[in-house]
């Protein structure tokens, strides 16, 4: 049997002044046909019909036997994706019936506090089980559901029935005292609830609620209790909770005062607590307001349906015997409503807090107002008087039912007004769409009465003689008076009057109602869209973006981003933000950062920090110091201070001032000018020429006045190479820089300042003209080495449509042409070859050290091997630029004695070398192949040990140079070959039997040859020529060996030698260089080879066995201007 079919017996009995809640009514039929109620056979889950984004599919006789689901439009909810899942939502009462299948123990959790446990006891009744299946009774298709039907609810136990009185303390209700409550609430928050719905208990006899006094004499008796004790009473406990984050919900009462009960006003005589409390009057089925209204808690209360079918039980408390529905009244059954809807709102918008939550159920409930066309009528299903409403125009609370009848289908779309700052904190991923017309007309409304209460509190404390506090012996009524006016005159003076909104967090907001808020609009993180409109202006900070589609006020975007495809007020742009306008703007001023003006502005400013490229059409436009590019269609156009004009655009004036500069184009462009232009002594036009002939000008259709200024002149931004004829086109060719129809009066200050070309003004009588010509003063002279003297007589030789000649040819002072000369010199080269001559002291050193370690020994064949690993810096100067190298690599040979002292063997080996200049971003690489020959004579104290080695080097070059507006890398392969030959004599000396020293001459010639190949890469790849490059070493030093016998059959011999190297002949490599395009041959040089150096020989081996010994070392050579440091690794074996 459905529920439109069940009927409930109405009996009424009195508590005092509170109204019988309901009797509860068994359903026999209902009960023996609902699932798993009766004996039958097993029945399929319940399949809901509900669907997403179909309110109607909802509107099951489940949900329609629940008549206030309806009421709220809570199917608006369901259908959006929101029953209750995500949100914990607690009750205090007398207990549940958790048998009842409604209240399933998946989801209805009993909270124990002080030993007293959520679920019914003897000392109970049905209320609180009427009050859970209102909140969430579960939608299985059966009897009713709840208005949060998957919410998890927490249940905590009044110990009582709901008729024991809520005033200071009822005698014959222990539980109602202050620790208890303290417990049970403190109970509920630590499950994490956000709300709690309070509909538990029955009004003090001692307590009136029809005038705003009588509400404050029941404040009164709390607090003298607080007086007499010093401790507070139960509303303290609930408040607790509350100041933590929690939203006590509390029911209006129901004798049908003209004000919330004390415990529903209670945020009146504590103002911080507004935001986290609420009451909830009566609605009834034929729209109407039922027992007591809001009154002076009006804005913090709602309207909410009563006189519903909810859960209960058979049977008493202390033995139930079984589940079934009762008809629930009061504002019982009302907060219950409210609550859970607050429950779905969360759900709905899981970003805000609980204030914001509740902000949203208030300013989108239904307005309701007295129906003066409709008598009070009585409802004997709620024993009460039923005041007749309508919905109301207003969106301000009223006494009668405070913010109205909650509306859970619009409250699915947003706020419905801002009550002050609302921070919009949507995290990173996550979007939405606030759809309601958000205003803040209730802040309004608020502050006449806000001021009217100052005023009279003002009056209060003149009257009273309180105005420098509350005198000495103060009674105490006084000591109350004084501290709730002076807590309710702290919230006026912080209370913000003005609706306004911070979107924060990474997310998407969009806005798409017609917003008329008068706060600022505020995008801290994330992106704010404007859909639909704001009335008020809108700041974008740093981390924000602010999309207009719609119709926005003023914008100032202050490091943030802001797209205006739609309207807005004026825009400013600061602390480097940046606008993109593709619609419309009033007047913009970019004082710092960028704007990108495509659709149509006011007037533009443009300040020092400022960028503006203007595409669309606009106002006029002043560059005072910044930088506007001219593509659309503007007004009158100035600039001065530092400020830059260029684009090819169309605009009614033009006027440089003192240090403006015009620009035209972007590289070579027109600038139109309907009117007039004029140049102000101390501007400048800044001309670029392009070698196909054209120039930058400006065509104006009225007079060009000149009162100086300077021209000065560029070739086009980062050209192709050009050819002969075109450079030729460029020197010497007449460009046109300046038409004017209406005349030129005055002349530009005479062209200089170019170091190697003279440009040449003309003046017609309608036009000026520029011409160009080569001066005499030759590249070399801003040279400041003899590298960059010989690359830059080279460079006069270059085609002259190279771009690297002309980007010297226009320069106008000498630190870009120096700048450029000094990347061109190609360095690189002879410290590459100087590096691969320095290392190669590492091969010959490993040669002779292994005649060395084998000199006289017996004549068996043996083998070695060294690992190679060095390092070196060279220091330059003011001619040349420094470099380093590093080598690693490793050798292996083998010899044998031929006859009487007499050693001779071969080797081979690899090597990689690289090299880096220090000042400039150039390298070469190599690796190296190894191969050559040795022999040794030692026939007594007389040594004499000669070798040959021949090297092949494959290596590759980098250099980056950058010219003008050019950035190249210029790449190469490199071969060489080095030859060296080299010999030493020494005799030694026995200094005891395990110490030998030996004095020692050297001679080595090395010579280094380059092979010629070309760069590929821009304008500034050069050509390696062929090249020799000799050098002879002299070395005079001594060396010494001691053997250390560590065990009978372990030996350590230390080596030695130290001396000093000259460079005989050669040692200044010079790189053969010319352009890749074509020009004569330079030369440059880079830090010669040493011409004296210390060298020095360390190293430590161990003999392994007979045969074997393992040794490493160090190798090092120092000068005033270079170093070169080495480890080595070195096994010796003889068979």
């Amino acid at each position: 049997m459905s529920m439109a079919r069940r009927e409930y017996p109405r009996t009424m009995k009195r508590a005092g002044p509170k109204l019988l809640v309901p009797v509860v009514v068994a359903a026999a039929a209902a009960v023996a046909t609902r699932p798993g109620w009766a004996q039958t056979a097993p029945v399929a889950p319940y399949q809901d019909p509900g669907r997403r984004g179909d309110p109607a599919s909802w509107r099951t006789p489940e949900f329609t036997n629940a008549w206030g689901l309806g009421a709220m439009h809570a199917e608006y909810a369901y259908a959006a994706g929101y029953t209750g899942a995500n949100v914990s939502i607690g009750v205090l009462d007398s207990g549940y019936y958790a048998q009842h299948p409604e209240l399933p123990d998946s989801r209805f959790i009993p909270v124990t506090a002080a030993g007293v446990s959520g679920v019914l006891n003897a000392s109970n009744n049905s209320h609180g089980t009427l009050v859970s299946g209102v909140v969430g009774g579960a939608r299985d298709g059966a009897g009713m559901h709840g208005v949060a039907p998957d919410a998890k609810v927490f249940v905590g136990n009044t110990n009582a029935t709901d008729g024991f009185r809520f005033g200071v303390s009822d005698p014959m209700f222990p539980a109602s005292d202050a620790k208890y409550f303290a417990e049970v609430y403190d109970a509920l928050a630590a499950k994490g609830v956000r709300i709690i719905s309070n509909s538990w208990g029955s009004q003090p006899v001692d307590e009136n609620y029809s005038t705003p006094k009588n509400v404050a004499d029941a404040y009164k008796l709390h607090e003298a209790v607080r007086i007499r004790t010093g401790q507070g009473t139960w509303l303290d406990a609930a408040a607790k909770v509350s100041r933590d984050g929690v939203i006590n919900n509390f029911s209006a009462g129901n004798t049908g005062y003209d004000n919330a009960s004390l415990r529903g006003s209670y945020a009146y005589f504590h103002p911080e607590l507004e935001g986290h409390w609420m009451t909830t009057t009566g609605y009834d089925q034929l729209s109407g307001q039922v027992y007591n209204k809001c009154g002076i808690a009006k804005w913090w209360c709602v309207m909410a349906p009563t006189g519903v079918p909810s859960t209960s039980y058979s049977g008493s408390a202390s033995a139930p015997t079984g589940p079934t529905y009762a008809n629930f009244n009061g504002t019982s059954a009302a907060a219950p409503h409210a609550s859970a809807a607050l429950a779905l709102i969360m759900e709905r918008f899981p970003y805000m807090s609980s204030e914001q939550a509740l902000s949203v159920m208030f300013t989108t409930a239904q307005n309701m107002e007295p129906d003066p066309s409709r008598p009070d009528y009585t409802n004997n299903g709620l024993f009460s008087t039923v005041h007749p409403a309508k919905p109301g125009a207003s969106n301000v609370p009223n006494p009668f039912g405070g913010w109205g009848l909650v509306d859970l289908r619009k409250a699915m779309n947003g706020p419905g007004q801002l009550l002050g700052k609302f921070d919009a904190a949507l995290p990173s991923g996550v979007a939405d769409v606030w759809s309601n017309d958000i205003s803040d007309v209730a802040l309004a409304a608020r502050k006449l009465e806000d001021d009217a209460e100052h005023r009279a509190w003002l009056d209060t404390l003149k009257t009273k003689g309180w105005e420098r506090g509350l005198p000495a012996g103060a009674s105490d009524g006084d000591r109350i008076d004084y501290a709730v006016g002076a807590a309710r005159e702290a919230a006026y003076q912080a209370r913000e009057y003005q609706g306004s909104l911070v979107k924060s967090g990474g997310g998407t907001l969009t806005l798409a109602g017609a917003n008329t808020y008068r706060g600022l609009t505020t995008v801290d993180g994330g992106e704010l869209r404007i859909d639909g409109s704001i009335a008020a202006g809108a700041v974008v900070n740093p981390a924000g973006r602010l999309t207009v589609n719609g119709r926005a006020a003023d914008i100032a975007v202050n490091g943030g981003v802001a797209t205006i495809a739609g309207t807005s007020a004026n825009l400013s742009v600061d602390r480097q933000g940046a606008a993109a306008v593709t619609g419309t703007t009033a007047d913009v001023r970019v004082a710092s950062g960028f704007a990108s003006l495509g659709g149509t502005s006011g007037n533009v400013v443009v300040g020092a920090l400022g960028v503006a490229a203007i595409t669309g059409r606009t106002a006029d436009v002043t560059v005072d110091g910044g930088r506007a590019s001219l593509d659309g269609v503007s007004g009158g156009v100035s600039v001065g201070n530092g400020g830059v004009v260029n684009g090819n655009g169309t605009v009614r004036t033009l006027t440089a001032a003192a240090n403006g500069t015009v620009a035209p184009g972007h590289s070579v462009g027109a600038l139109t000018v309907s009117g007039d232009v004029r140049f102000a002594q101390g501007s400048t036009y800044a001309v670029e020429v392009s070698p196909s002939g054209a120039s930058d000008r400006i065509d104006a259709g009225g007079q060009a006045r000149i009162d100086g200024g300077a021209v000065t002149l560029a070739l086009e931004n980062a050209p192709p190479p050009l050819t002969p004829d075109q450079s030729r086109s460029v020197l010497g060719r007449r460009f046109e820089i300046l038409n004017a129809a209406g005349g030129v009066e005055g002349r530009f200050d005479t062209p200089g300042g170019y170091l190697f070309v003279n440009p040449v003004l003309a003046y017609g009588p309608t036009n000026v003209s520029l011409t160009i010509d080569r001066n005499a003063t030759p590249f070399a002279s801003v040279a400041r080495t003899d590298n960059e003297r010989s690359v830059a007589d080279a460079l006069e030789t270059v085609n002259p449509g190279s771009a690297v000649y002309n980007s010297v040819l226009f320069a106008a002072s000498a630190q870009a042409p120096q700048a450029m000369l000094a990347q061109l010199t190609g360095e690189i080269y002879p410290a590459a070859y100087a590096a691969l001559i320095n290392e190669s002291r590492q091969v010959r050193d490993a040669v002779l050290d292994r005649l060395w370690t084998v000199r006289g020994a017996p004549g068996r064949p043996g083998a070695w091997a060294r690992l190679l690993g060095s390092w070196g810096s060279a220091s330059g100067s003011g001619d040349v630029d420094g470099y380093t190298s590093s080598t690693g690599g490793f050798l292996a040979g083998a010899d044998a004695a031929a006859r009487d002292g007499l050693r001779a063997g071969g080797f081979a080996g690899y090597s990689h070398t690289g090299v880096h200049l220090k000042d400039q971003p150039s390298s070469a690489s190599f690796d190296s192949f190894h191969l050559g020959a040795y022999a040794g004579w030692q026939p007594g104290a007389l040594g004499v040990r000669v070798g040959a080695v021949h090297a092949w080097h494959r290596g590759g070059v980098d250099r980056a140079v950058q010219y003008g507006a050019a950035a190249e890398s210029e790449t190469t392969t490199l071969n060489a070959e080095t030859t060296q030959v080299f010999g030493e004599t020494g005799y030694q000396f026995a200094l005891g039997g395990a110490t030998t020293v030996e004095p020692f001459g050297r001679i080595a010639y090395v010579h280094l040859k380059n092979h010629g190949t070309p760069e590929t890469g821009g304008a500034a790849a050069l050509r390696v020529q062929e090249g020799n490059h000799d050098v002879t070493f002299s070395t005079l030093g001594v060396r010494g060996e001691t053997r250390l016998g560590l065990t009978s059959r372990l030996q350590l011999t230390l080596q030695g030698s130290a001396g000093w190297q000259h460079a005989l002949t050669g040692g200044q490599p010079v790189g053969s260089l010319a352009f890749a395009t074509g020009s004569s041959v330079f030369s440059v040089s880079s830090v010669p080879v040493a011409k004296d150096a210390a060298v020095l020989n360390l190293s430590a081996g161990l003999e392994l066995g007979r045969n074997g010994r393992l040794s490493v070392g160090y190798s090092g050579s120092l000068a005033s201007r270079q170093s070169d440091h080495a480890v080595q690794g070195s096994l010796h074996w003889k068979f």
